[in-house]
């Protein structure tokens, strides 16, 4: 059992979505440490959406529709900025892809500004999905019962973050790889757009699922 809820919440976590594109946007806009930083965020908003859901606020706020859908209101908000911040990214006038990553980030006066901010993304991008709740909430609904040990729930609940929170760290290495930073480098004006279309997107549909 304890292998099955570790691919479920593993095949979630790479399922393309906001999360997805946020790691990419700042693994390749920015560097590993700070895509590292937004896959951290999710991870610790991960930790808090199974905590509500163990903990049954979950399934209230699935029969509350009205803060439900101030949720999805809030998060589809959250996504636009994101999206519309990509878009309307100015482009660079010399790239600076061929740096070091570690040298880069010493002479950012503001690098711990630049990691805090990776990780508030990731953070706010995960915690203000109502989605992932519910997701949660179908995972916990198939393999716990009533008689399931408050323990086993728990570590339950550790093997979805270490699955989905692990794929995002091993993204954002991948990512920020030379070969798909000089690309960036090179297209980066295309692809901010493409990123934040992607997030604008999302944001679209959740907008819509409040009118249904």
């Amino acid at each position: 059992m304890y292998f099955e809820v570790f691919i479920v919440g593993l095949l979630g976590g790479i399922s393309p979505g906001p999360d997805f594109f946020v790691v990419v946007k700042n693994s390749l806009v920015k560097g590993r440490k700070i895509g590292s930083a937004a896959a951290l965020g999710i991870s610790l908003a991960l930790t808090i959406h199974i905590s509500y859901t163990i903990l049954g606020f979950a399934l209230i706020m699935q029969k509350n529709p009205v803060l439900f859908k101030l949720i999805q209101g809030a998060g589809a908000v959250y996504l636009i900025k994101l999206g519309l911040k990509a878009i309307l990214s100015k482009r660079m006038l010399k790239p600076t892809i061929e740096l070091d990553e570690d040298r880069l980030l010493s002479i950012q006066p503001h690098r711990d500004t630049r990691f805090f901010q990776g990780f508030k993304e990731g953070f706010l991008c995960n915690m203000l999905n109502p989605k992932a709740a519910l997701f949660f909430l179908s995972i916990f609904s198939q393999f716990l019962t009533a008689e399931t040990p408050l323990i086993v729930q728990w570590v339950y609940g550790g093997e979805i973050i270490i699955a989905v929170g692990g794929w995002f760290l091993i993204l954002a290495a991948l990512i920020s790889a030379p070969f798909f930073r000089r690309i960036y480098g090179q297209y980066h004006h295309w692809l901010d757009r493409f990123l934040g279309g992607a997030l604008l997107y999302y944001a679209l549909r959740i907008i819509a699922g409040l009118f249904r």
